[in-house]
């Protein structure tokens, strides 16, 4: 299949509901524009970040085709189809490529831990059901090792690109790409963008993390590509913090900050039981005043 020049910060979208707790369509859309104006290198959606498991098939249905058609052609779309069995994944892809997502991506089915004859056949499915490309999330209970990535990659059509989220997750992308596969056509890192330039380093083409940095993280990366390395460092560093915070805090910090960059109303959540407390709020008002003069994009 034709080779996708995919790079950078493919930014993930939180889901943000309303009072009533649905998704709340008119903030989507905005969360959407503004991933695509700050310049990521493509859009996924939804998956962890999105809390997709807390999503019903109708929600997620929604989510992906929100996110398709305000994107509108402007940055790639790669869609979650990942599911607890391989029907509903396979409906999951179909549905995606039926609106005009430009991928898919899946971890192995996740409400059990399967051999790796059961998540072959799971991703065999979906790569008979669709014709765009195939991402292998590689996380969840059943971790896969560079032989079986290699050989879904190498056996299966569509199933051409890689994020790598195996601890520890820059040796795990160094073992894959080590191997120099020409069916891996990418590899891409996790973890927020934590080990991002480490990831770089090792063989990564990009990194999925959540978006509200979304125009930083991408900022770092073109820096690198137009080897202003040490301007790229020292962006990073500033935004080191932020990452870490969000790992310790979850998606609520996370949607605390869209709401200060004016995109998000509040910071419901469905899967996080934790609220950000005053303490919590101090610390994120550290990581804004340092990171604000950096922003790119603005509201």
């Amino acid at each position: 299949m034709e080779k996708k020049n995919w790079s950078g910060c493919f930014a993930i979208p939180m889901t943000p509901y309303d009072d009533q707790d649905r998704i709340d369509e008119a903030v989507l859309a905005d969360e959407i524009n503004f991933i695509v104006e700050s310049k990521a290198g493509g859009i996924v959606a939804p998956v962890m970040v999105s809390e997709f498991s807390a999503l019903s098939e109708a929600e997620r249905k929604l989510m992906v085709k929100v996110t398709v058609e305000t994107a509108a052609g402007r940055t790639p779309v790669v869609a979650n189809c990942a599911a607890v069995n391989t029907r509903t994944a396979v409906e999951f892809a179909e549905y995606a490529q039926a609106v005009g997502a430009d991928g898919v991506i899946a971890m192995p089915p996740y409400a059990m831990v399967p051999d790796f004859e059961r998540i072959y056949a799971y991703y065999q499915a979906i790569n008979a059901a669709v014709t765009i490309p195939i991402m292998i999330q590689n996380a969840g209970l059943a971790p896969l090792n560079p032989d079986q990535v290699i050989r879904l990659c190498s056996e299966l059509e569509y199933v051409k690109w890689v994020k790598e989220e195996v601890h520890p997750g820059p040796k795990s992308v160094s073992r894959l790409a080590a191997r120099k596969c020409p069916d891996i056509h990418g590899i891409m890192g996790g973890m927020g963008g934590l080990h991002l330039l480490n990831e770089r380093a090792r063989g990564a083409v990009g990194c999925i993390p959540a978006c509200e940095f979304c125009d930083v993280i991408q900022r770092v990366w073109d820096l690198m590509d137009a080897s202003q390395t040490v301007q790229a460092e020292e962006l990073f560093e500033r935004l080191l913090p932020g990452i870490v915070l969000e790992g310790l805090l979850g998606m609520a910090y996370s949607k605390e900050i869209m709401i200060r960059r004016g995109v998000f109303k509040n910071t419901r959540m469905r899967a996080q039981t934790r609220p950000l407390d005053e303490a919590d709020m101090l610390k994120i008002d550290r990581v804004w005043t340092r990171l604000e003069p950096h922003l790119v994009w603005r509201n």
